[in-house]
């Protein structure tokens, strides 16, 4: 098994992290614009802890959420390990699983199409 967090990925997780403190410190700027004196009287550190808890929930919302589409894909993604033409692979709402589909189920037509390095098998004709 792959372990999930490796060092391979530190550049894409300090990506993430960033993007999670600019978008904090907007929400910031913001909410002081629209918010004249922060949350409540003299609650100068709140309203960035605010932000960031908000940031972050949002945050984990998506990531259990493509987690668990994710895992409905999983049976089809294991189908085209197998050798199946046409796995099948659900579609979901997430916009970079979907993207992980298509190239699945490409991936799945490129194999099952016959060509000078994939010949029909025994009994195909390689017609579809």
């Amino acid at each position: 098994m792959v372990p999930t967090f490796r060092r391979e990925n530190t550049g894409a997780y300090l990506a993430v992290l960033a993007v999670y403190a600019a978008a904090v410190v907007l929400e910031w700027l913001a909410g002081t614009m629209l918010l004249p004196g922060g949350v409540g009287v003299g609650s100068g550190w709140r309203l960035p802890l605010l932000c960031a808890a908000c940031t972050f929930a949002g945050m984990a919302i998506m990531f259990v959420a493509s987690l668990l589409n994710l895992r409905k894909m999983k049976a089809g993604f294991r189908e085209l390990a197998e050798g199946n033409p046409a796995p099948a692979i659900p579609s979901v709402w997430c916009p970079v699983l979907t993207e992980a589909r298509l190239a699945a189920l490409e991936l799945a037509a490129r194999l099952a199409a016959p060509s000078r390095e994939n010949p029909p098998r025994a009994g195909e004709s390689g017609q579809p």
